[in-house]
């Protein structure tokens, strides 16, 4: 089974300009993991403040280890010092075929 992350963080506009900063250097490291099967983020067509987050990984042990990376420590970090609110949840999931 596969571990699907998906959710929203709600940002001040004051904060957004520093927290698109803070996710793009989260991103491209999070994407070469091992284990890592889908990782982004998109802004919300209803609400500009309002960035979605979905990442796929392999399985628990690769999502795991991506917890503990030191870029996802950084990211933690660094958006505890942000005014926002988030929302996120973790699946499991199975990939389906057409």
């Amino acid at each position: 089974m596969h571990i699907a992350i998906g959710g929203t963080f709600t940002v001040h506009p004051d904060d957004k300009a520093a927290f698109l900063k803070i996710i793009e250097a989260v991103t491209a490291p999070s994407r070469a993991e091992p284990g890592c099967l889908r990782y982004w983020f998109s802004q919300s067509l209803e609400d500009a403040n309002k960035i979605h987050l979905f990442e796929v990984w392999k399985d628990r042990d690769a999502l795991e280890i991506h917890f503990k990376t030191p870029h996802l420590l950084k990211f933690r970090e660094d958006i505890g010092k942000l005014r926002l609110e988030r929302d996120i949840k973790r699946y499991t999931a199975e990939e389906l075929t057409a």
